[in-house]
């Protein structure tokens, strides 16, 4: 009967300690896929403004893009910094961060999709400019990394409600 105690404590014991670290883990994960999404994007866009393919690209494309992968990065990254430091951020606000997070990635890669069709339109007919093959693979890449970014963020908000719903 006490070996049944002490397996059981144990189990949960393991359970919380998973609890704690998942939170830590997915927004390393948030990061890293943001790291790469950015250092995807960066190069076509900046080659998109030099090669005068404006009219095909909106700089305010350019700013949610920026603004929702860079931002987030950000916002990760000091709430791994108050986790390391002790500080507890509450579950609302995480799920709230997290959700429109996921939102917000899927809304930027919808535009990198979108301008990434848009400019290859012109691609295939020779009368215009048009990027490198290059930085055409390199934008679409960053776009599927936005979307496994806003993946794991909705996975976060899932595994926020569960532990909660487990541990109480």
């Amino acid at each position: 009967m006490a070996d049944d105690n002490q397996q059981e404590s144990q189990h949960v014991h393991k359970e919380l300690k998973v609890a704690k670290l998942m939170p830590l883990a997915m927004k390393l994960l948030e990061i890293v896929l943001a790291v790469f999404a950015i250092g995807l994007v960066v190069d076509p866009l900046n080659s998109f403004q030099k090669i005068m393919i404006r009219m095909h690209f909106k700089l305010d494309d350019a700013a949610m893009i920026y603004i929702t992968i860079a931002g987030y990065l950000i916002i990760n990254t000091l709430f791994i910094i108050c986790q390391l430091l002790g500080d507890r951020i509450p579950k609302r606000t995480l799920i709230l961060f997290s959700s429109v997070g996921g939102l917000l990635h899927i809304v930027a890669g919808s535009i990198i999709v979108y301008n990434w069709t848009k400019i290859l339109g012109p691609y295939y007919s020779n009368n215009e400019l048009y990027p490198s093959k290059q930085y055409m693979d390199m934008f679409i890449s960053g776009a599927v990394f936005t979307f496994i970014n806003a993946a794991v963020f909705f996975l976060e908000v899932f595994f926020i409600i569960y532990s909660s719903k487990s541990i109480e």
